[in-house]
C-alpha cells in the first residue's frame, strides 16, 4: 500500500513540474484525429470507406439499381404501386430522407480534409490527399445539389455551437462554383496514377468534371440561370484530357456490364469490384428470376436506329414496322438485341418450367436471333435461348408473366424483358446476392457523350466531333456513322419540334448506349423535358391475343400495356422537396418551388 501511495505522490509531482502540454497526451487505446490522419497510409486507410460512395450493382439482392430507369420513360417496374411517381404524381414530401440529404458522408470528407495541414505529410502528399478529399466531396455535393438545387455549403466539420447548422440554404451559383473548383484542384494536384490499380487519379477526377459540367451547364442553360459556358467549357476541357489517354472501346458491348474482372479492360476508367466472400451484389441472380419485373417501353425500343443509321420513322431507314416482332427487331442497333431480349422460339424437350434441353422448330425466323447472337456475343453471356438461374430453359420471347408456359423466369408483362446484365457465368445459386460480376463507374462511352453534347452547346459541333465521339459508338454497335449534313427537320418524324435535329441524335445515341446505367431521369430534368414522362408505357404487338389465352393487357390498338395513362409531369418534381425532419432542425432551411404547402 505504501508503495502504491508514493508511486500516486510520484506522479502528481511529475505534473505539477512540467507544462500544460503533459495534459493532453493521447490515449494508448483508441485511436484519435492527431493518431489517425498522421501519416500517408493513415490516409490511405481512411479514404477506403469514402468509396463507399460508388453504388455500382448495389450489394445483396437490391431492386433500386433501376429507379432512376422506371421513373423515367425509359422502362417499368412491372409491380402495381412502383409506376413513376413523378408521371403518375405520386411523389410525396418525405418526414426524413437520408438516401438523398445526406451531409453525414460530407462530414466524413470533411473530417480528412481538417485534418491534412496537422499531419507529417510532405506537401506534395498533403495536395495528393487534398485532392482525393475534394473529389469525394464535390462527387456528393453534386448529388445533394441536383436533386435538391440550393443546399448548404460545409467546408469543414461543424460541432454542436455552429452557427452554420441554423443558416439558410447556400445559392446553387455558390455550391456549383465550390463543386468545380474542387475538381479542378484536384484534377491539377492529385497523383496521376492514383493510388495503385482502380483508384481516384487524374482521369478519374476529369471524368467526374466531364459528367458534372455538362449536367450543370445545360441545367443552367434550359433552366434559365447564368454562366452555363463555364460548366460547358469544363466538361469540354475535362473530356478531351480522358479520351487523350482512352482511346479504344471494348467490344463487344455487353462485355462492360456482365465481367467477373474489369481491370485492364479497353475503356473503364473506374470500377467497383466485386469479389466472393468480400463484396458481392444480386443483380445478374434478379434478371434472370422472375423478381426484377424491370422491362423496357415501346418507346425506348423506337429509340434505336435501324442498322443503315436511320430512325425507324424515317422513310428510307428499311424498318420492318411494329406489328410482327422479327421484323421490329431485324437490322437494328446490336446495342437493342444486348438490352432487350430479341425474339426467338424453340421446344423444350422437358417439362414446361424445369427443361434443361430444347430443340429448334426448323422456323427460320423463330431461329435467327439465336443465329445472330452467337455471332455477336460471347458464349456465356447474351446467347439464346435463355436460361434461369438454375439452368431451366425459357421457350420463347416475348415471354409474357400473364401466360408464361408454367414459368415466370425472363417473363414481362409487356414483352419487352430487359436483359442487359444477364450472362450465365457468374455465381447465381443464392437468393441473398452472390453474384461477382464488376460493375463499371466511369467509361470511354459516357465521356464522348459528354463532349459530343457539350460541343453541340457550344457551337462547336460538326462530324469530325461526330467521327471521335458518335460514330465511335456506333461502330461498335454495327450502325452507319452519323452524317450531320443529312440530319434535317424531316430526318426522325418523332423528333420533339422543340430540340434541334442534330441535337436531338445526339441525345438518342446518349439514351440507347447508357440505356439501364441510371441516367435517364436526370437526363431528362436537366434538359427540362419532364413532359416526356406523359405518355403511357406501352409493350410488345400482339397480333394474336388467343395464343396468350387473352392473358395479357392489350389496348385498342393492340400492344400491350400494364400501367394506365399516367396523371403528367408537374414542374415542381424538378427539384426534391427538403425533408420534414431537416425543416424542423433548421426552418431556416425552407422548401422548394411548389412542395411548400405539401408540409
Amino acid at each position: 500500500m505504501k508503495k502504491y501511495i508514493m508511486s500516486i505522490g510520484i506522479c502528481l509531482c511529475m505534473a505539477s513540474c512540467l507544462n500544460d502540454g503533459f495534459l493532453d497526451v493521447d490515449p494508448k487505446d483508441r485511436q484519435t484525429e492527431a493518431t489517425a490522419f498522421s501519416t500517408y497510409d493513415n490516409f490511405k486507410t481512411y479514404a477506403w470507406g469514402l468509396y463507399n460512395i460508388f453504388y455500382g450493382y448495389g450489394n445483396d439482392q437490391n431492386m433500386n439499381y433501376f429507379e432512376d430507369e422506371y421513373n423515367a420513360d425509359n422502362m417499368i417496374r412491372a409491380v402495381s404501386g412502383f409506376e413513376s411517381q413523378y408521371a403518375y404524381q405520386t411523389a410525396r414530401v418525405e418526414a426524413t430522407d437520408t438516401e438523398h440529404w445526406d451531409y453525414k458522408y460530407i462530414r466524413r470528407a470533411n473530417l480528412m480534409l481538417d485534418n491534412i495541414d496537422g499531419s507529417s505529410l510532405t506537401e506534395t502528399e498533403k495536395e495528393h490527399w487534398r485532392s482525393v478529399g475534394y473529389f469525394f466531396r464535390a462527387y456528393k455535393y453534386f448529388m445533394i445539389m441536383s436533386d435538391f438545387g440550393d443546399i448548404p455549403w460545409i467546408e469543414h466539420v461543424l460541432t454542436d455551437e455552429s452557427p452554420e447548422l441554423y443558416a439558410p440554404r447556400d445559392s446553387r451559383d455558390l455550391v456549383a462554383k465550390n463543386i468545380l473548383e474542387n475538381l479542378q484542384y484536384a484534377a491539377q494536384h492529385i497523383k496521376a496514377e492514383g493510388d495503385g490499380e482502380n483508384t481516384i487519379n487524374a482521369d478519374v477526377v476529369n471524368a467526374l468534371i466531364s459528367r458534372y459540367g455538362l449536367f450543370e451547364g445545360t441545367w443552367r442553360k434550359y433552366h434559365g440561370l447564368q454562366d452555363a459556358e463555364t460548366y460547358l467549357r469544363a466538361s469540354v476541357e475535362a473530356s478531351e484530357k480522358v479520351m487523350a489517354n482512352y482511346t479504344t472501346l471494348h467490344t463487344p458491348y455487353d462485355e462492360l456490364f456482365n465481367s467477373e474482372d474489369l481491370s485492364g479492360v479497353e475503356g473503364i476508367i473506374l470500377y467497383k469490384k466485386y469479389e466472393t466472400a468480400q463484396l458481392c451484389h444480386g443483380l445478374t441472380r434478379m434478371v434472370r428470376t422472375g423478381e426484377s419485373k424491370i422491362e423496357m417501353t415501346k418507346d425506348a425500343v423506337d429509340s434505336y436506329l435501324c442498322s443503315n443509321g436511320l430512325p425507324i420513322g424515317n422513310v428510307n431507314s428499311q424498318y420492318g414496322g411494329d406489328k410482327d416482332v422479327y421484323a421490329q427487331f431485324t437490322d437494328r442497333d446490336y446495342r437493342l438485341y444486348f438490352t432487350v431480349c430479341p425474339p426467338y422460339r424453340v421446344n423444350l424437350t422437358g417439362a414446361a418450367a424445369t427443361s434443361t434441353g430444347y430443340e429448334l422448330t426448323g422456323n427460320a425466323q423463330d431461329e435467327q436471333f439465336i443465329n445472330l447472337m452467337a455471332q455477336i456475343s460471347g458464349e456465356t453471356y447474351h446467347r439464346l435461348p435463355t436460361l434461369n438461374f438454375k439452368g431451366f430453359y425459357v421457350k420463347e420471347q416475348p415471354h409474357f408473366t400473364s401466360y408464361n408456359w408454367s414459368t415466370a423466369w425472363n417473363a414481362s408483362e409487356m414483352g419487352f424483358w430487359m436483359w442487359k446484365y444477364y450472362n450465365i457465368h457468374t455465381d447465381c445459386t443464392n437468393a441473398t446476392g452472390v453474384n461477382t460480376t464488376d460493375a463499371p463507374l466511369f467509361r470511354l462511352g459516357e465521356i464522348l457523350l459528354n463532349y459530343a453534347e457539350a460541343k453541340w452547346e457550344l457551337g462547336e459541333f460538326d462530324n469530325s466531333i461526330a467521327d471521335l465521339t458518335i460514330n465511335k459508338l456506333r461502330q461498335r454497335a454495327g450502325v452507319q456513322p452519323m452524317n450531320v449534313d443529312v440530319i434535317g427537320a424531316d430526318f426522325d418524324p418523332a423528333r420533339d419540334p422543340d430540340v434541334d435535329p442534330v441535337l436531338w441524335e445526339i441525345r438518342r445515341e446518349r439514351r440507347v448506349e447508357l440505356m439501364g446505367e441510371g441516367f435517364r431521369f436526370d437526363d431528362l430534368r436537366r434538359w427540362k423535358k419532364g413532359e416526356y414522362l406523359n405518355k403511357q408505357p406501352l409493350g410488345v404487338y400482339v397480333a394474336d391475343p388467343s395464343y396468350y389465352n387473352n392473358a395479357v393487357k392489350v389496348n385498342a390498338d393492340g400492344y400491350a400495356w400494364f400501367f394506365n395513362e399516367p396523371l403528367g409531369w408537374l414542374d415542381k418534381y424538378y427539384l426534391r422537396p427538403i425533408p420534414l425532419n431537416q425543416q424542423a432542425l433548421n426552418p431556416q432551411l425552407g422548401q422548394n418551388p411548389g412542395w411548400e404547402n405539401e408540409n
